[in-house]
């Protein structure tokens, strides 16, 4: 079972907040917010009111949170609500993009035969 101090971390992680951050908006050092992740402190009712703030989330989520249930979901969902956009480039767009890409690689040749020509 996971510890509350690892919890936090996960969701801090998860918001790709670092522990400088946390810590400034918490008006505390990073050591010490490190400290509060590894439980090396005890975490306070207001402390973690305060984090979960932060975290944009309540403390119930956080206690409650299982990181093997977030992330066996589906690793491919995002934070649109979990919806996964999947776009398809229609054959013309595609025919279009092939189509300058080798222009683009003639061009480069015939460039590079000119500096070779030349030297």
């Amino acid at each position: 079972m996971q510890t509350a101090g690892r919890k936090i971390k996960k969701f801090r992680e998860l918001r790709n907040f670092t522990q400088g951050y946390m810590a400034e908006r918490l008006g505390i050092s990073q050591s010490n917010y490190a400290r509060i992740e590894s439980e090396d402190i005890s975490l306070s009712e207001d402390r973690l009111l305060k984090i979960a703030e932060i975290l944009d989330t309540d403390k119930e989520s956080i206690l409650g949170f299982d990181e093997r249930y977030v992330f066996n979901i589906n690793n491919a969902q995002n934070s649109n609500n979990g919806i996964v956009h999947q776009y398809q480039i229609s054959p013309e767009i595609k025919q279009l993009y092939e189509d300058k890409i080798k222009l683009l690689e003639e061009r480069i040749k015939d460039l590079q035969d000119k500096l070779t020509k030349n030297h």
